[in-house]
């Protein structure tokens, strides 16, 4: 036999080099082929196939994460960044389909939840560097720096990241120098310099079973508690000291949380958190309200939620359709999306359901659905300057809003019978003139105003005499017929600067 071969060779040595070049190819091609099909999740999902969240339900659980949504597969998690680290992660496989066909069911369950459960097992399958090569631009940098990301064939999605490209892509702050955008500011850059691994507090990140699955207030309050035992020196906060965390609802509260949106502080914001939140892990209700002030201040609180979470409701809609497409989004596109994603993330991240500052989630929302428009009508050859959360208003746009204005006060101009305007009085106290008992202060209405704008008609049935066309029932609470049938919709068809603002009228 291998004198035969060995005449071969001589005989057609040009064969024989192709014959072995084809063999190698197809070896490789073959290995390739079995690299690819078994670095997809879809293959993860084989030995882990239960619908739920726990043991076996691993890439259920990571079908419904953002990671799965961003194209971020199980092996981009699981193996360090690089190739040398993804030959690991294959090599370090092939232990588990060991454990798969030999090893016991009971056996399987214990690794899988011991990974679910135990930190310091979480950190080894997932360790920092992994999670800061996709959130951080500077880890990124020294990694690709250090080590061969590619052998000139794409194995996996991580080992092409280059940030701040990538994250910005995804609207993503980079975690040693950003803040959190949305939500609680928890210093990522001095947790980790404490010698935090990224799951003592992200554990389950991906396979919580929900979208976004952020850590617990629980996971906080025991790792201050614990520190603080150990060193009644550390320098963290109180676990009733809400502000030193929650930044955000503390500037939402101040109207000064998004650049580009007018301040506008909310009547109450020299609350302190405690007033309100008496128990950090139960919410504030009508009974909270109702223990300082009167009934119509519950109402308000469930009014003004129902309404918030109707506009939420049609922002989440949008968002979820938009964030299916986001990947093949142009790069301006996709911009906007992002700008209009942070916009509904803070509105689901407050947590108040808009009660901590009614006025100013009217602007956001208003600022959401002026991208949704422009999204939509979006053009790919425009030029969209949009900087981090703030689209600012080109001047064109200033100038034609400016005379949008002006036309529209030209419009608002009505010419009242002579004998009519005679009898007008120039104001009107409401509560006065309904017997109404506030607790705010009272509504002075600028009756001038607004009939030198509206024909007496457009609210009164009979105008001589002051009826109004609305028959007043409801006096008290957010829901009165003043509010409901009166004020509110004028104010908003008419576009009304906080037209559904408190202090707007209560003044």
């Amino acid at each position: 036999m291998w004198e035969k071969l060995k005449s071969f060779i001589r005989k057609d040595p040009v064969v024989f080099v192709i014959i072995i070049t084809v063999i190698i190819i197809g070896f490789v091609f073959a290995n390739v082929k079995v690299l690819h099909y078994t670095s997809e999740s879809e293959f993860c999902g084989k030995c882990h196939p239960e619908q739920k969240v726990g043991p076996l339900g691993e890439y259920y659980t990571w079908s419904k994460n953002i990671h799965s949504t961003a194209e971020v597969e199980c092996i981009d998690c699981h193996g360090e960044p690089g190739f040398i680290g993804y030959m690991k992660a294959k090599i370090g496989g092939l232990k588990d389909v060991y454990g798969e066909m030999i090893l016991s069911d009971e056996h399987k369950l214990e690794v899988l939840a011991e990974g679910a459960s135990n930190k310091k097992k979480a950190a080894e399958l997932v360790p920092n560097e992994t999670c800061m090569f996709c959130h951080t631009d500077s880890i990124n940098a020294k990694i690709r720096k250090e080590r061969v990301m590619s052998v000139g064939v794409k194995f996996r999605k991580i080992d092409n990241v280059v940030n701040p490209r990538f994250r910005e892509s995804f609207g993503r702050p980079d975690i040693l120098t950003e803040d959190t955008r949305v939500g609680v500011t928890p210093n990522h850059k001095k947790h980790i310099d404490a010698g935090l691994n990224c799951v003592d507090c992200h554990l389950g990140v991906a396979h919580g079973g929900d979208f976004h699955n952020l850590p617990k207030m629980e996971t906080c309050f025991e790792c201050h508690y614990k520190v603080k035992k150990e060193n009644k020196t550390a320098k963290v906060p109180d676990n009733m000291d809400c502000v030193a965390c929650h930044t955000m609802q503390d500037k939402i509260q101040k109207g000064v949380f998004v650049k580009g949106l007018e301040e506008t502080p909310w009547y109450m914001a020299d609350l302190d958190c405690t007033d309100c939140h008496k128990d950090p892990f139960v919410r504030p209700n009508t009974d909270t309200c109702t223990s300082c002030h009167d009934e119509s201040y519950g109402e308000m609180l469930i009014d003004t939620q129902k309404e918030f979470l109707e506009k939420l409701s049609k922002l989440q809609k949008v968002r979820d359709k938009m964030f299916d497409e986001r990947l093949e989004m142009p790069a301006g596109k996709r911009k906007l999306f992002n700008e209009f994603q942070y916009y509904v993330r803070i509105l689901e991240m407050d947590g108040s359901k808009g009660f901590h500052n009614p006025e100013y989630f009217d602007l956001i929302i208003e600022k959401a659905n002026e991208l949704i428009e422009k999204i939509e009508n979006y053009v790919e050859s425009e030029e969209v300057e949009v900087t981090a959360h703030e689209a600012p208003v080109k001047e064109v746009e200033k100038t034609e809003l400016h005379e949008n204005k002006e036309e529209a006060s030209k419009e608002l101009k009505a010419d009242n019978p002579a004998e009519l305007v005679e009898i007008a009085p120039e104001t009107v106290n409401i509560a006065e003139n309904h017997d109404i008992e506030t607790t705010k202060k009272p509504v002075i209405f600028p009756h001038k105003k607004h009939y030198e704008m509206f024909k007496c008609q457009e609210c009164h049935s009979n105008p001589e005499d002051g009826t109004l066309k609305v028959e007043i029932k409801v006096l008290k609470g957010t829901s009165n017929t003043f509010h409901k049938e009166l004020c509110f919709p004028c104010h908003k068809e008419y576009k009304v600067k906080k037209g559904t603002s408190c202090n707007t009228c209560h003044k």
